[in-house]
């Protein structure tokens, strides 16, 4: 599980990733335009596009095993328009309404998939950039001490203490990144909820549609 912050405009942008790497948080995002446009064209379905999600009739009225397990891994939390109580189909509205839901989504998830990657690869390489200029350093100091053999007591104190130095530095950019870790773990514990009772307010919208 991680997740990241950044900044865009002048907005902070708060994601989380679950252990399948979805995203589960979103908060304050600008999403960009070839996202927007995908999700203009998915509030747009055909009907051709519409698939089946009522049982035959010999089947309302109950749940069979699979559906149900089916419900219970639904990722977002909100169901798809089932039979109501009174037998009534749910409307093409609730269906069409449910269905753009889920796209947008699945569109959602992906930008901030690759928005994470991105916070998580500049992340690690700016760690390596760091470390390797230190042990650049370090290295060049070395030679030149054993260039230099009349100063090779001083140099080698010199490369001692830079040694210690390489090594509080790495010390101090591993707690930076466990810090990181455990602000995203209590990000999303903390919005989660909030995630999740978004989720069923969205869903009896569409049952009370």
């Amino acid at each position: 599980m991680g997740g990241s912050e950044s900044s865009a405009g002048g907005r902070k942008v708060s994601f989380e990733l679950d252990e399948q790497e979805r995203v589960r948080v979103l908060q304050g995002v600008r999403l960009t335009e070839d996202v927007v446009n995908r999700m203009k064209e998915s509030s747009q379905p055909t009907r051709d596009q519409r698939p089946s999600s009522f049982p035959p009739p010999s089947s309302r009225g109950t749940t069979s095993p699979q559906a149900a397990e089916e419900k219970a891994k639904s990722p977002t939390g909100v169901q798809p328009p089932t039979v109501k109580s009174s037998g009534q189909k749910p409307s093409e509205a609730e269906e069409d309404l449910y269905r753009r839901y889920e796209r947008e989504q699945a569109l959602v998830q992906d930008e901030l998939l690759r928005l994470a990657k991105r916070e998580r690869e500049a992340a690690s390489e700016a760690l390596s950039t760091a470390l390797q200029r230190e042990r650049s350093s370090t290295n060049e100091e070395r030679q030149r001490a054993a260039q230099l053999p009349a100063d090779l007591d001083a140099w080698a104190q010199e490369l001692q203490s830079k040694e210690v130095e390489l090594k509080r530095q790495e010390t101090f950019y591993k707690e930076q990144l466990a810090r990181i870790e455990r602000k995203n773990a209590e990000l999303y514990k903390l919005t989660s909820e909030q995630y999740h009772e978004a989720a069923t307010n969205a869903e009896h919208r569409i049952k009370n549609f």
